[in-house]
This record gives C-alpha cells, sequence and structure tokens, in this order.
C-alpha cells in the first residue's frame, strides 16, 4: 500500500517541475495574460448579475479556471476539454439571451447545445440577423469572428477527440511540452478575442444604458481594439 502511496506523492513532485517550466520566462507572461482575461470576463459577469443566462458565464468562468490549472501542470488535452467548454458556454449563454423560452427549456433539459446552432450562418449569434437587432456596427466584422470561432473550435477539437495528428502531437507522458504550451496559448488568445467581440456586440446597449462604457473600454480595446466596429465606438 505505501508503494501505491509513493506513486501518487512522486505525481505531485513531476507537476511541480511541469508548473515551474510552464511559469518561467515568455512563458510565465503568455499564462499571466491569459490569467489576467478572467478580471475581463468578471466584470461582464457582474454587468449581467440580473440577467438570466448568467449562469452560463459563471459556469464558463468555472471553465477557464480549470483551463489555466490544467494548462500550467501539462495536462493538455484536459486542458483543452476545459477551453472548449469555456467557449460553448459563454456563446450559448450569448445565444440563449435572446431568447428566455430556450433557456427555460434548456434549464428544464429539453433543450441541448448544439455548437452547428451557436454558428449557423443564417440564425447563429454571428449572423446579420443577430448581430443586426444588437449593435449593426458589428455586423461586417462578424463574418470575420465567425470564421476565427469556427477553426478553433475545429482545432481544440481534434485534441479532445482523438484525432491522429493532434494525439501524435500530445506528450505520451505526463510531461511540459513547450509546442502544445504555445499551441494552447494561441488558442486561449484567439477564442478570448471572440469572447470579447460576442460579448461587446450583445451587451454594448446595456453598458451604454448603464452607462459604464468606459469601464469596459481597456478590457474591449485591449483585446478587439483592432476592430473597427470597436474603434468607432472608442474614437
Amino acid at each position: 500500500m505505501q508503494e501505491y502511496i509513493n506513486e501518487y506523492q512522486n505525481i505531485n513532485g513531476e507537476f511541480a517541475k511541469i508548473i515551474s517550466k510552464s511559469l518561467e520566462s515568455d512563458n510565465l507572461q503568455t499564462h499571466a495574460k491569459a490569467a489576467s482575461f478572467m478580471d475581463d470576463f468578471q466584470q461582464w459577469v457582474e454587468l449581467l448579475s440580473d440577467s438570466y443566462e448568467v449562469v452560463l458565464y459563471k459556469e464558463a468562468l468555472s471553465e477557464y479556471r480549470s483551463m489555466l490549472l490544467f494548462w500550467c501542470m501539462g495536462l493538455y488535452k484536459h486542458a483543452f476539454i476545459s477551453l472548449r467548454s469555456y467557449f460553448e458556454a459563454t456563446l450559448f449563454g450569448v445565444q440563449l439571451s435572446a431568447n428566455e423560452l430556450n433557456f427555460r427549456l434548456w434549464k428544464s433539459e429539453t433543450l441541448d447545445l448544439y455548437w452547428s446552432q451557436i454558428t449557423n450562418e443564417n440564425d447563429g449569434i454571428f449572423a446579420s440577423k443577430f448581430v443586426g437587432v444588437f449593435a449593426p456596427l458589428f455586423c461586417k466584422e462578424a463574418l470575420y469572428m465567425r470564421k476565427i470561432a469556427v477553426e478553433v473550435y475545429r482545432e481544440c477539437s481534434e485534441f479532445i477527440h482523438n484525432n491522429y495528428g493532434a494525439t501524435t502531437r500530445l506528450p505520451k507522458a505526463t510531461q511540459f511540452n513547450q509546442e502544445i504550451f504555445n499551441l494552447l496559448g494561441d488558442k486561449v488568445e484567439s477564442i478570448n478575442q471572440v469572447i470579447m467581440f460576442v460579448l461587446t456586440m450583445r451587451y454594448m446597449e446595456l453598458i451604454r444604458k448603464k452607462e459604464e462604457i468606459s469601464n469596459f473600454e481597456e478590457p474591449i480595446m485591449d483585446s478587439i481594439g483592432y476592430l473597427t466596429c470597436v474603434q468607432e465606438i472608442y474614437r
């Protein structure tokens, strides 16, 4: 039995080594930048504290915290799983925010999350029909953001569903891997840009109504300030 205990205690030591490598030099900057996005996301959660859809955003934030931990521990497949779950929950929340009936159906477990519906070209949250109702200024760049969303979701899914090419890139044992660490960093940044876009698009009217637009300037500009629609707001 002691041998069994020692095995897990040794694993603990290995994780400590992996975390050290994950949080040194440029890796520290990458991970810390991703971690700082939790504060930006929390700001949206607080803004929407009275909304019914906030339950999904809280769940998304919980998944993001898990992703950060898995990422620096070298548990890369689990990091991809949590990252995709965070992405799904957030965008699903935006979708349901426009339809309380569907939210109630989801809550009663008679409606499920379907990524294809969330990103549907005609009826999804990037479609001109949806974006035009909440923030017409964002319609043109929504097409670009949809493309990023679809691509990064597919790339995360390849690691989750044991795609051959993706699986062969993962370490065979729990260990630090710079290539996968960097890849996760790229996916986190892309997903956070899409999330900042959809939240800003969906709730800009509310931000203006609550006179919070200046309080959201820094996180919005830091993430998607290169977009013309955002520059129009904060020029």
